[in-house]
Parts: C-alpha cells; structure tokens; sequence
C-alpha cells in the first residue's frame, strides 16, 4: 500500500516550500520575533486577530515593509502558510497599501482576494493563514499633516476678525 497516498501533508507544498492550508487548520500561537512588544500605538501595524499570531503587534515602516517567513523580512511570520517572500506593505503619499509578491496562498483584504490594494483602519488583511487588523496609528495623520492648520482655527480666525470689524464699525 502507498502511504504516500494516504499523507494529507504530501504535495501540499506550493513553489517556495509553503504549505497549502485549509480555513479549519489553525495551530497554535507562534511567537514572532518581529511583534512589537513595546506597544507603540502611535505608528501603523498590523495586530494579530486568529492564530497563529494572535494579540501580536507588527509595527510598519514609512517606505517598504516586507512581509514572510524567512528570516530577511521586517515582519517575520513563522508560519507554513506563509510565503518566503509574502508581500510588501508600501507607505507613499501618506498612504499604506499591500501588494502581494507570488505568494503560494495569496493575500486577503475584507475577505477579497487582492494582488494589491489600499490599507484603511480597520482592514482585515491575511497572509496565508495568519490574519491581522490594520491600525493607522494614533498619530499618524498628525504627524505627517502638522504644517496644516486645521479648519476650525480658520473659521475661529474669521470670526474673530468680524466682530472686530463689527466693534469698529460701531464706534
């Protein structure tokens, strides 16, 4: 008899050694070496939601994240169902988004498979099998607009500047 046959794990594997996964295979938590353990809410992640990784936190870099199991990428996901080389998250314009780099099991948005696309806060993303939130920062917005003056300081400003003009117009 083949055993071979019988192996479920046999000829899974897709093109970098990944493993093709079913929606009901999750493990247990892996630690990754690359979650943020100091909790910086202020900068954009993305924070673990299911096993393998979840409550673990992945802060992003302004220019190119690169995400994968090997050992070379900013967000490491030590995880058979995750590609070598996964994908990249890209920061330009003030804006995140992810583009998938021939990932065996492809990347998801909102349940959307996508080669790429924007991040907005909230966004359910996954690598394979392992499922994150995207988190814009606290800050984020601020720290990249802080030579714009809000709008209300403009409207405050004109106000101001009409009763003046009314107050002397009276006098």
């Amino acid at each position: 008899m083949n055993t071979e046959r019988n192996d479920p794990k046999i000829g899974r594997a897709g093109p970098q050694g990944t493993t093709l996964f079913q929606a009901g295979e999750l493990a247990e938590i892996i630690a990754s070496p690359s979650a943020d353990t100091e909790g910086d809410i202020e900068r954009a992640a993305l924070e673990g939601i299911t096993p393998p990784f979840l409550d673990q936190r992945f802060v992003l870099k302004r220019g190119k994240t690169m995400v994968g199991r090997r050992d070379d990428n900013d967000i490491i996901l030590p995880d058979g169902s995750v590609s070598a080389q996964h994908a990249w998250i890209l920061h330009e314009n003030g804006q995140y988004r992810v583009m998938n780099m021939l990932s065996t099991n492809g990347i998801f948005i909102n349940g959307e498979k996508v080669h790429e696309a924007p991040l907005h806060e909230g966004d359910r993303i996954r690598f394979g099998r392992a499922e994150f939130v995207f988190r814009s920062g606290a800050l984020s917005g601020l720290q990249e607009d802080r030579s714009r003056v809000p709008l209300w300081v403009w409207a405050g400003a004109v106000l101001v500047l009409a009763l003046i003009a009314v107050a002397f117009a009276l006098t």
